[in-house]
C-alpha cells in the first residue's frame, strides 16, 4: 500500500477582487504515488503549487482553499478524517519541516519546550510515557541526539542557535512522534553549503536508518537530485515531468525542467555563464597594476565576547578590488565575510589595519565619509527587509538622491535607475508598493536604489540567496550587464560556489576570519589548494552523489567524520556573521 497518494488533486483559492470573488487554481489535476521508504522531490518555482500540494496532506491549507480529488495517507482519505482523527494523524503519521526555521520557531520559548509541545499535544494519548514531564524530557534529549545537537541546547532560545542548528531543531520536532512520512518544505533555503550538507545528511540518514518516507520541496534541482530517488517537476499547478532523479537532472525532457537545470550552474562548465538570460561579454580584464578602487590592508575587527574574552571576526585580511572586476567572497556563515563587507563600507570600524579608496585612506570625517558611501553602494540580502513596506518604489529609489542632494531632475534620476535595473516603464513600477512585486522585482528595486547614486563599486551581500532559479539567473545577468555597460565592479558575498563560478573573475575564500585562498575563479574552484576550499566544493549537492550519511544513518556527535570532527563546524553561536 502506498505511504502517500495524490489522485487527480485540484486545489483552488477563493480571492477577493474589485469584480467580486474569483477562483485561483494552485494545483490542477496532480496524481502522484510515494511508496513506504521512498523519497520524492517536488521541484518548481514560487507559485507553481508545490507547497500547496504538500500542505494538503495534513489539511494545513487556509480556509479559502477548496480541494477536489483524493489525498490518501496510507488507506485514509485525508479530506474525510474527523477533527479528532486528524489531530491523531498529525505528527504521528506525517509531520512537516517548515521552511524558514527562524520564523517557524517561537522566539520566546526554549527549544526543549517547543519540541516537548509536539509530544504533549499529539503523542500523549498514544503513549502514557509522554503524559508526564519526565518522559517527554527524556524523549527531547533523544531527539536532539538524533539530529546531532547537544542535549544542552534544550534550554537555549532560537536566537542562540545558528541557522543550521535551528533547522535541525525543526527536524527533531517533526520526528518527535515517530511519523512514517516527513514533508520537508525548502529545508535548506539560504543556508550555506556546509550547513546545507549537514541538514541533508540528517534527513538522508534518518530515511536510511528508520525507513521513513520523505517528500522534499525545493526550487534547486541539485539538492533534490542528491537527496531523492524520484523528482516531480511542477509548473502552473501541473506535473510537467516525473522520473528518476538522475534522469530528470541530466536528461530533462520538458522545457521548464531544462530551464531549472540550466539555472543552477555546474562548476567547471565553461558555458554556464553564457546561458544566463541577456548575458553580455565582460570588458577587458583590468590591468594588474591598476590602482584598486577598494582595498583592505591587514584589516582586523574584534568584538567583545562572553566573559572577558574577545571574538576576532576579521583577522588580518588584505583584499583588493579593481574597477570592472567582480570578486566573489565565499565562506560559510560565521566566516567573517559580512563583517568584512560592513567594514569596507565604513559601517564598522576596524580594530587594526588600513582601508583605502582609490589609493587614499578611507575618510573618517562625516561629510567625506558620506561622499564615499555614495561611491560604494550596498545591495542587501533580503529585499523585503531592505525596503520600507509603506514607501512606493519611486520613494525607495529617490531616497538616496535626496539624501545626497544630487543635482538634476529627481524624476529623471529615478527613471534612469529603474531602467538600468530593468524595471521599465517607470510609470508602472514607480507607484507600486514592495508587497505588490515579486521577489526578483524587489531585488531589482534595491539595485536601482544603489544605481540612482551613480556608484563606482557595489558590495552585494547574498543578492540571490532566496530567489527562484530563473529569477536568480536574471539578477546575475543584470549584474554582469551593469559591469559590461557601466564598468561597475562588485564584491559579491556568497556561500554559493555555483554563483561564484557564474559571475566572478576572482574568488576569495574566508574561514574563521582569515582569507585562506584567493585567485582566478578557474584556479580556485577547479584546482583548490586549501583544505577548506576543497571541503566547500565537496558538499555542493549534485545528482548521482548521495549526501554523506545517506547510507550509514545520521552522524554521531563527536564521531570521526561528523561535522564536529571534520574541522569545519557550524558558526559560533552569538558571533558576528
Amino acid at each position: 500500500m502506498p505511504r502517500l497518494a495524490f489522485e487527480d488533486v485540484r486545489i483552488t483559492y477563493t480571492i477577493r477582487s474589485e469584480d467580486g470573488p474569483k477562483e485561483l487554481t494552485a494545483v490542477d489535476g496532480v496524481s502522484l504515488v510515494l511508496e513506504p521508504g521512498g523519497t520524492l522531490g517536488l521541484a518548481g518555482e514560487s507559485g507553481c503549487g508545490k507547497s500547496t500540494l504538500a500542505m494538503s496532506v495534513l489539511r494545513l491549507l487556509p480556509a479559502n482553499a477548496r480541494l477536489e480529488g483524493r489525498v490518501l495517507l496510507g488507506a485514509e482519505d485525508v479530506s474525510e478524517l474527523s477533527w479528532g482523527r486528524l489531530r491523531a494523524v498529525r505528527w504521528t503519521s506525517a509531520a512537516v519541516v517548515f521552511q524558514g526555521a527562524m520564523h517557524s520557531l517561537n522566539p520566546v520559548q526554549r527549544i526543549g519546550d517547543q519540541i516537548e509541545e509536539a509530544l504533549r499535544i499529539h503523542a500523549s494519548d498514544l503513549d502514557p510515557v509522554y503524559r508526564e514531564e519526565k518522559g517527554r524530557r527524556a524523549r527531547v534529549d533523544e531527539l536532539l541526539g538524533l539530529v546531532d545537537l547537544p542535549r544542552e541546547k534544550a534550554v537555549s532560545y532560537p536566537h542562540e542557535l545558528s541557522g543550521g542548528q535551528k533547522q535541525r531543531v525543526m527536524i527533531a520536532m517533526a520526528l518527535a512522534c515517530e511519523p512514517e512520512l516527513i514533508i520537508a518544505d525548502e529545508p535548506t533555503t539560504a543556508l550555506d553549503v556546509v550547513v546545507q550538507d549537514q541538514v541533508l545528511q540528517v534527513l538522508s540518514g534518518l530515511v536510511a536508518s528508520r525507513g521513513l518516507s520523505l517528500v522534499m520541496i525545493s526550487h534547486d534541482l541539485s539538492v533534490l537530485a542528491a537527496t531523492c530517488e524520484r523528482i516531480a517537476v511542477m509548473q502552473d499547478g501541473r506535473i510537467v515531468e516525473e522520473g528518476p532523479a538522475d534522469s530528470v537532472m541530466h536528461h530533462p525532457q520538458h522545457p521548464h525542467t531544462r530551464a531549472l537545470a540550466a539555472a543552477f550552474p555546474t562548476i567547471g562548465d565553461p558555458g554556464s555563464r553564457m546561458r544566463l538570460p541577456g548575458y553580455a561579454a565582460p570588458p577587458a580584464e583590468p590591468a594588474a597594476d591598476a590602482v584598486p578602487v577598494l582595498e583592505a590592508r591587514n584589516v582586523s575587527v574584534s568584538f567583545a565576547g562572553r566573559g572577558a574574552g574577545t571574538v576576532r571576526a576579521v583577522d588580518g585580511v588584505s583584499l583588493a578590488c579593481r574597477r570592472g572586476e567582480i570578486v566573489a567572497l565565499v565562506g560559510q556563515s560565521g566566516s567573517g565575510k559580512t563583517t568584512l563587507a560592513r567594514t569596507l563600507l565604513g559601517l564598522q570600524q576596524p580594530t587594526g589595519g588600513e582601508l583605502l579608496f582609490d589609493g587614499a585612506p578611507l575618510p573618517r570625517r562625516r561629510r567625506a565619509l558620506k561622499a564615499y558611501r555614495r561611491a560604494v553602494q550596498f545591495v542587501l540580502q533580503d529585499p523585503a527587509a531592505a525596503l520600507n513596506p509603506k514607501h512606493t518604489v519611486y520613494e525607495s529609489v529617490a531616497e538616496g538622491p535626496r539624501l545626497h542632494k544630487l543635482p538634476g531632475d529627481e524624476t529623471q534620476l529615478v527613471a534612469e535607475a529603474l531602467a538600468k535595473a530593468e524595471l521599465s516603464p517607470p510609470d508602472r513600477f514607480g507607484p507600486a508598493l514592495p508587497q505588490e512585486l515579486s521577489g526578483g522585482q524587489r531585488q531589482r528595486v534595491v539595485i536601482a536604489g544603489a544605481l540612482a547614486l551613480d556608484p563606482e563599486f557595489l558590495v552585494a551581500d547574498e543578492p540571490v540567496a532566496s530567489l527562484d532559479a530563473s529569477v536568480r539567473a536574471e539578477i546575475l545577468a543584470l549584474l554582469l550587464r551593469l559591469r559590461c555597460e557601466l564598468g561597475l565592479g562588485a564584491l559579491v558575498i556568497t556561500h554559493d560556489l555555483g554563483l561564484a563560478w557564474n559571475i566572478a573573475d576572482r574568488v576569495v575564500v574566508m574561514y574563521q576570519g582569515k582569507i585562506v585562498e584567493e585567485g582566478p575563479v578557474e584556479q580556485v574552484l577547479l584546482d583548490p589548494q586549501h583544505e577548506y576550499t576543497r571541503r566547500l566544493l565537496s558538499v555542493v549537492p549534485t545528482a548521482g552523489r548521495p549526501v554523506r550519511g545517506a547510507d550509514e544513518g545520521p552522524p554521531v556527535p563527536g564521531a570521526a567524520g561528523s561535522p564536529d570532527q571534520a574541522g569545519f563546524p557550524d558558526a559560533a553561536v552569538g558571533g558576528p556573521a
